[in-house]
């Protein structure tokens, strides 16, 4: 029987069925003691990766008898590991990002990768429009002063920091219309009646139109009109630091910035000081760069910034819906399918070089 090696920090029962119907058994990177810990420990990712690699360690020279291997959101997989695998057919993550994974390297030997667009876009468009409010109505800065001070207060809203606002009426500018960003524009438009503009290269002005969505074919336009600036970009060459001191000092003061897309979008020092000199009126992130944030990182220290730990997508039913949209494109391809929304579709050809033989035995 083949094997799918798997992190398991999250399990999802119906996956072993699902690949045992293609004769393939899940194998858990972990044993069933320290899986446990991991689930309980997960948001000490010091540990979590420490026991990952530990794990890695145990199983690099296993990794020849592994035919698919899906992967965590901090579990990379490497060229190294690509070519000790002999029998590696698929590597999957449930999520939309894959950039831990090496494309090229799995490219070049055939093997396939699948990820789960759109697969947890609810979740991480409700919590974005979560943190556009906590924002807005100051929800986290004034309820951690309640808090602190074990009093109920009107006083430091008119005191202090920016002045509550309606999302109504507002700018929504958007970067990366996708999934989460068609979810996140459907839910400002109709629920909150704010104005959407958005920048994607890659997707059709008309439709976006049809959305009530305005599509602008330059980002700089979209920073410098927007009341809020919302990001939800893949990670590339192109769009690592896009948001730098340069783009930064096109938006409002006013402004508010929101990223529940990756982490390394973001120029993190220059966040930092437009926050600090109030060049920006706040920012609200659920994903960093580095991630996590070190012990006493500036942004800790900053009043007009909210932090959540990457948990945008993390509710049981996004986990549980990703991981399955993408180990059900990896058991179709142990199968000897072809699978339309691979994310190396140029790979299938090597891959079919490889692997059709071994099948048809």
């Amino acid at each position: 029987m083949r094997k799918v090696l798997v992190p398991a920090f999250n399990t999802v029962p119906d996956l072993e069925e699902m690949f045992a119907a293609v004769g393939a058994e899940i194998v858990y990177a972990l044993p069933e003691e320290e899986r446990a810990y991991g689930r309980a420990a997960v948001e000490r990712f010091d540990l979590r990766n420490r026991m990952i690699a530990e794990a890695f360690d145990r199983l690099l020279p296993e990794l020849s008898a592994v035919n698919a291997m899906g992967v965590g959101r901090h579990w990379p997989i490497t060229a190294e590991m690509i070519d000790r695998a002999d029998l590696l057919e698929t590597i999957f993550i449930g999520a939309a990002g894959y950039d831990q994974i090496d494309v090229a390297a799995a490219s070049a030997r055939g093997v396939m990768v699948f990820n789960a667009p759109g697969g947890n876009a609810v979740g991480v468009a409700e919590h974005a429009i979560g943190l556009m409010l906590s924002l807005t109505r100051r929800i986290a800065d004034l309820d951690r002063i309640s808090h602190a001070e074990h009093r109920w207060s009107k006083n430091h809203y008119d005191s202090s920091g920016p002045r509550l606002a309606l999302l109504k009426g507002k700018t929504l500018g958007l970067a990366g219309f996708g999934f989460i960003g068609r979810h996140v524009a459907m839910r400002a438009i109709a629920g909150f009646g704010m104005k959407v503009v958005a920048f994607d290269p890659f997707y059709d002005p008309v439709e976006a139109g049809r959305q009530g969505v305005e599509l602008i074919s330059s980002l700089d336009r979209v920073l410098e009109q927007s009341d809020i600036v919302s990001l939800h970009l893949p990670l590339n060459a192109d769009t690592r630091n896009i948001i730098d001191a340069r783009a930064l000092g096109l938006m409002k003061p006013s402004a508010y910035l929101i990223n529940t897309g990756r982490g390394e979008t973001v120029d993190t020092d220059a966040l930092v000081a437009a926050l600090r000199a109030g060049t920006l009126a706040g920012a609200a992130l659920d994903v960093v760069a580095p991630e996590p944030l070190p012990d006493g990182h500036a942004l800790y220290g900053l009043e007009n910034a909210i932090l959540t730990p990457h948990i945008g997508g993390a509710t049981p039913e996004d986990v549980a819906n990703a991981a399955r949209f993408a180990a059900r494109q990896a058991a179709l391809t142990l199968a000897g399918e072809r699978v339309a929304n691979a994310c190396n579709p140029q790979a299938w050809e090597t891959h079919m070089k490889r692997f059709a033989t071994s099948r048809s035995r």
